[in-house]
Order: structure tokens, then C-alpha cells, then sequence
């Protein structure tokens, strides 16, 4: 089974599962209201008078847009996140960006067990060999935005795989997911390209047009 397909089947479980194990937390963020996010990739031009015009991608959070580059040798998609492959020969991973199931007022470091309770709902359950690596601060560190990573090594259908599990306060009041997984020799390519793509993201101004 190749790991796009295994993955898939994994997150499209852990979805209910994780959804369950939030439900409390969900709850208690019910009363402060979510702010919109939508991952639909859309298309700006801006005008520049000493040269050629800025071609601009972006989605929209919290009514804001947030700007953001594709690393090369990736393709991406997008529905209700995003999804980069790599289309590098022979480098099979993949990177996912969604919303997450908690809110930034969830302080990353004080409830660090609830997030990475919610974020071990993806490893496949016929896992086998586990390794959970302690959780690492700032990830992610670009535009001032928070984040905490968790990390596991195992081995499923016989290859040994890692997976990340990211989360990200955007400084729109929006957080997100992003989930990395490879085959063990291609891990640090894989990662590699999520910190390029995270790293490409800014927040346009109100004044741009």
C-alpha cells in the first residue's frame, strides 16, 4: 500500500476520533465565536509603478488574506485545507494544513497533554515500534506566530515512517494543523518543504486592495 493512500485512510478515522477527544475542549470555545477561515486559493494583482505587477496567492482568515508562495517541487491542493505533494522522483510524503480543533486561547504550553493526546489520534492503530519524541516549541517560528510540534517514529506495512504534528496561532486569532508524513528516509525533505511553505505566509495589510 503506498503511504498517500495509508494516510488518507489513517486521517479520514482520526477525523471522528479527534472530534470526540476535543468535544470538551470544543465546548468550553463555543462561546467565544470562531473566526472564518477558508482555504480556497485565490488571486491578486497588485499594481507596481516601477516595475512589472505582483501576481499575490492567498486564503482568507478572519477576513484576513494571508499571502503565501508554493515551494518548488511541490504541487498543491486545496478543500477544507491544504495539501502539498512532493513531485520529486522517488520522495514519497505528504504535508497537510487544516484548522484546528482548538482555538489559540487553548495556551499551547499549559495544555501541551490535551494537544498531543489529540494529535496521537492519527497514528495508524496496527502500528508498531512507536516512538513519541519529547514536544518542541516554536516549530514554526516565523511572523512572530506560536507554535508546538509533536513528533513519532513507527513502522506500518513493514516501512519505517515519521510523522509530525504541528499547531500554529496565527495572529488573526485563527489556529491551524500542519501534519507531515514520510517514509523515514525522506523525512527531513518532507519537513523541510512545510517549513518553506509556512515560512512563505504573511498577513496582508488592511490597506491593500
Amino acid at each position: 500500500m503506498k503511504l498517500r493512500t495509508l494516510f488518507s485512510k489513517t486521517t479520514a478515522l482520526a477525523v471522528g476520533i479527534v472530534a470526540l477527544a476535543c468535544a470538551s475542549r470544543e465546548a468550553r470555545a463555543a462561546d467565544s465565536q470562531h473566526p472564518e477561515i477558508s482555504f480556497a486559493v485565490q488571486h491578486l494583482r497588485e499594481e507596481n509603478v516601477e516595475g512589472p505587477n505582483v501576481e499575490r496567492t492567498y486564503f482568507m482568515a478572519a477576513g484576513k488574506r494571508v499571502v503565501f508562495g508554493l515551494p518548488k517541487g511541490c504541487q498543491l491542493s486545496a478543500g477544507d485545507g491544504f495539501l502539498l505533494l512532493p513531485t520529486e522522483a522517488g520522495l514519497d510524503g505528504e504535508i497537510r494544513v487544516s484548522r484546528s480543533s482548538f482555538t489559540p486561547e487553548t495556551d499551547l504550553a499549559a495544555e501541551a497533554l490535551t494537544y498531543r493526546d489529540a494529535a496521537t489520534q492519527g497514528l495508524p492503530k496496527d502500528a508498531t515500534h512507536v516512538e513519541a519524541k519529547p514536544p518542541v516549541m516554536n516549530t514554526y517560528p516565523y511572523n512572530g506566530w506560536k507554535s508546538m510540534g509533536f513528533s513519532w517514529t513507527y513502522s506500518a506495512y513493514g516501512k519505517p515512517m515519521v510523522r509530525t504534528v504541528s499547531y500554529i496561532n496565527l495572529q488573526v486569532g485563527v489556529q491551524i494543523v500542519v501534519t507531515t508524513l514520510a517514509v523515514q528516509s525522506d523525512a527531513e525533505k518532507v519537513n523541510k518543504l512545510a517549513r518553506q511553505f509556512i515560512s512563505s505566509w504573511w498577513v496582508m495589510g488592511d490597506g491593500a486592495k
